[in-house]
């Protein structure tokens, strides 16, 4: 049987007892978020709270006896002391970008070199990697947040875009993986599922394309079958060839006999999103898909961690 274990610092502070950690970690959203909360007397509240103040790092290591790992780093977001303990709200590196940028105007700019540019106004140290092409004819940035600007560009673009070691990442939409490949099996290390197989036959996709033009106007064009589950992606050509290629090819990608939907584990595994799982379903299926979320559990009554599929990955 193995000990949990784990390790929370919030600046200088080590946390000796908690009572509950919830982290929140997906593709779909720019910035992980992580919830501690700390059952604790009236009588205590104020010394924890005078130990740790608003903008501390934070990172939150979680496991089994000497096997722990990373499982958020960030900085503290807000405080709550309602009830009977106190509860701390924390937020990644996005966290840092809420910060007022200069009033610029880019033209012919790719993403990378538009948000390289823009969060190293934040801070010199921030680097940005991105495999997405995708070039603006114009973008301006007037009276606005580094952060803002992140967020309008995975908004237009729909890039997957997430920070991790002081890194802004931005990636094409469930194609690009961190490199990290797990494995998981029905019969071995899955507790509970909420997952269903489904074939091509059974699954009706839509894709749309939007190419938005320099003066702001869209061009929209449509692929696969109508009125199925939606996909929207942004073509960074406006041509009629190019966005009918780009559709389909975007179409075959969703268009898969193969699993969807959730399962959840233990804390082994470890496992990102945006990681590789290969899918065991009790050796009849086997496939590699996209993790499109993570949502990790830590208590006095275990650990658990609930992964959300993405696409196959072909």
């Amino acid at each position: 049987m193995y000990i949990m274990n784990y390790e929370i610092s919030i600046g200088d502070y080590k946390l000796q007892t908690v009572e509950q950690v919830k982290v929140t970690s997906s593709i779909l959203n720019l910035a992980d978020i992580a919830t501690i909360v700390i059952a604790c007397p009236y009588s205590r509240k104020k010394e924890v709270i005078e130990k740790v103040k608003i903008g501390d790092s934070v990172e939150i290591k979680l496991g089994y006896e000497n096997d722990i790992k990373t499982e958020f780093k960030g900085y503290l977001k807000s405080i709550q002391t309602e009830g009977d303990g106190v509860t701390l709200n924390c937020m990644d590196a996005l966290y840092l970008l809420d910060k007022s940028i200069a009033n610029k105007e880019y033209k012919q700019v790719t993403v990378k070199s538009l948000l390289s540019d823009v969060v190293r106004q934040v801070d010199s140290s921030f680097k940005v990697v991105s495999s997405y092409e995708f070039t603006y004819e114009k973008f301006t940035t007037m009276r606005t947040s580094a952060l803002d600007v992140v967020k309008k560009v995975q908004d237009e673009t729909k890039a997957n875009i997430f920070f991790r070691d002081n890194t802004l990442y931005i990636q094409e939409p469930y194609k690009d993986t961190i490199g990290n490949t797990v494995i998981y099996d029905t019969a071995v290390n899955i507790e509970t599922s909420e997952l269903k197989y489904v074939t091509k036959e059974d699954k009706k996709v839509e894709v749309e394309v939007v190419f938005t033009k320099a003066d702001g106007s869209k061009v929209t064009k449509t692929f696969g079958q109508k009125g199925g589950e939606k996909r929207t992606m942004v073509s960074s050509s406006g041509s009629e060839a190019d966005m009918k290629r780009q559709g389909n090819a975007e179409y075959d990608l969703w268009n898969y006999d193969g699993f969807e939907g959730s399962f959840t584990g233990w804390l082994i595994p470890f496992t990102q999103a945006g990681d590789t799982v290969i899918l065991r379903d009790e050796g009849k299926n086997e496939g590699k898909y996209y993790c499109i979320g993570v949502e990790v559990e830590f208590s006095g009554s275990g650990g658990k961690r609930k992964v959300t599929l993405g696409r196959k990955l072909l």
